[in-house]
C-alpha cells in the first residue's frame, strides 16, 4: 500500500517543484495525529491560564485585604497620634529596613501599647512617636540577636506597658 507518493523537479533556472500524492488514509491519520497534539496542547494551555487566574485572584483578594487593613491601622495612628501621626508613618514605610517587618506589622505593633506610652509621656505625641519607633526597633533587634519571637517581645512590651513602666528606650 502506498501512503503518499512524491515527485521532486529541480529546473536550470533554480525553481523547484515538488508534487505529493497523499493516500486518504495516511492523511487521516496524520490529522488525527495532529489534532491529537493541538487538543492536548489547548488543554495544557487552559490549564495554565485557569492557574494563573486562579493566583492573580488570591494575589488581588490578600493585597485589598492588606491595604484595607492598612487604612484601618492608618486611622488607628491618626487618632492615638494626631500631629505626629504622619511622622509615625513615615517610620512604618521604613519598618522593612529598620525593623524587619511591613508597615502594617509597624503600625499594628506599636498601637498596641501607644496609649499607654502616650499617657506614660502626658500625650506629648512627638515623643511618643521616637519611643514607639525606638522600641519597634529594640524589639526587632531582641528578636534578631536572642532568637526570641517577636510575638512574645511584644506581649512583653504590652505587659510593661499595662502596668505603666517608664521605659527610657532612647538612652538604650
Amino acid at each position: 500500500m502506498q501512503l503518499m507518493k512524491l515527485n521532486i523537479q529541480l529546473f536550470a533556472d533554480g525553481k523547484v517543484v515538488i508534487e505529493t500524492d497523499l493516500d486518504n488514509k495516511g492523511f487521516k491519520s496524520g490529522l488525527n495525529k495532529m489534532q491529537s497534539i493541538a487538543k492536548t496542547g489547548f488543554q495544557a494551555v487552559a490549564t495554565s491560564v485557569g492557574v494563573a487566574a486562579t493566583a492573580i485572584t488570591g494575589l488581588v483578594v490578600a493585597s485589598t485585604k492588606a491595604y484595607a487593613d492598612y487604612e484601618q491601622l492608618v486611622g488607628g495612628v491618626d487618632t492615638l497620634f494626631k500631629n505626629s501621626s504622619k511622622k509615625l508613618q513615615e517610620y512604618a514605610d521604613e519598618a522593612y529596613k529598620t525593623a524587619g517587618m511591613s508597615a502594617n506589622e509597624y503600625m499594628s505593633t506599636v498601637t498596641s501599647f501607644s496609649a499607654s506610652l502616650l499617657q506614660s509621656l502626658g500625650n506629648d505625641t512627638e515623643k511618643a512617636t521616637e519611643y514607639a519607633n525606638q522600641a519597634v526597633i529594640d524589639m526587632s533587634d531582641n528578636a534578631n540577636k536572642m532568637g526570641t519571637s517577636m510575638e512574645m517581645i511584644q506581649n512583653a512590651y504590652q505587659g510593661f506597658a499595662k502596668q505603666n513602666y517608664t521605659i527610657n528606650l532612647m538612652s538604650a
